[in-house]
């Protein structure tokens, strides 16, 4: 069978280059405590409102949404805060293939406008999209994936800004020993800064799954990240280490069927930064 034959995968999005590795690496540690509250209105409409009591610095105590999805034809999702910051996405699935999102955000300080179009091909995937920057300015970039074998995929991303080429960047994933058991992933450039990252998942038994991160950022800084997880009959508990000595760990308790309990903490002795968390989550179904 050759390297180009039928039973290539679709390779995902290239902004999903290292899906795998963070999953496991994006431990969600908050500060204060928060409710979710998701509401379904029927099969299509649902609602939902977030509650924050003592949160981070920047985050707004109550959020109001509400999205509709018909997963054939198109997705509507909308929130606003209690300060009037207002966001919206609509995504129009047009063919099998292929889909239209737009996205913008209004708001007392800013606005903010995004459109993509997403080609959904047997062995690749192409994502583009347009985006003002204030005055006459338009970026406008794109990003490609294309699977060569059945385990190895490879793909690039460029911008353009000003009316000049802004920066790029190209990457490549490689699996083994079965659908998400081993994945690695290499990523040079990103948008005009000199970096490379390469991340690493071993999905160790169907509870327990590993990874490994190294980002390197000419002239910045090298950061090197360890996570783990594991994932119980009625819980998952993530934990994460980093170079810089930040200890990260979250809990999810499902306690009965649509109701959550989060427990996070992140603590850094070196920075003395410390945070603790705890939130309900409850999705009422019809």
């Amino acid at each position: 069978m050759g390297p180009f034959s039928s039973t290539r995968p679709n390779p995902g999005k290239y902004e999903e280059l290292k899906s795998d590795a963070q999953r496991i690496l994006g431990v969600d540690a908050f500060e204060g405590a928060k409710f979710d509250f998701h509401k379904m209105l029927n099969q299509k409409l649902h609602v939902l409102h977030n509650i924050w009591l003592g949160g981070q610095q920047g985050v707004p105590p109550y959020i109001f949404g509400a999205n509709f999805v018909d997963e054939e034809r198109m997705t509507l999702t909308s929130h606003i805060d209690m300060g009037g910051r207002l966001t919206g996405r609509a995504i129009a699935q047009l063919t099998d293939s292929l889909n239209v999102k737009l996205q913008a955000t209004a708001g007392p300080d800013s606005n903010s406008f995004k459109a993509d179009g997403e080609y959904k091909g047997s062995s690749n995937y192409l994502h583009a999209y347009v985006q003002p920057m204030g005055g006459q300015n338009v970026a406008v970039g794109a990003d490609f994936m294309q699977s060569l074998t059945e385990n190895l995929a490879v793909g690039c991303e460029g911008v353009f800004a000003r009316g000049a080429f802004f920066g790029g960047g190209a990457g490549a994933r490689l699996s083994w020993g079965g659908k998400g058991e081993n994945v690695a992933t290499a990523k040079v450039g990103n948008l005009g800064a000199s970096s490379v990252e390469l991340a690493y998942s071993r999905k160790v038994s169907p509870k327990v799954g590993l990874a490994t991160e190294l980002a390197y950022y000419h002239g910045q800084n090298c950061t090197f990240g360890l996570g783990y997880e594991f994932a119980l009959q009625r819980a998952t508990f993530k934990g994460l280490i980093q170079s810089d000595t930040t200890c990260t760990a979250a809990l999810e308790e499902r306690i009965s069927p649509g109701v959550s309990l989060l427990l996070t903490g992140m603590l850094n002795h070196k920075k003395k930064d410390y945070k603790f968390g705890v939130g309900i989550v409850i999705q009422n179904q019809l």
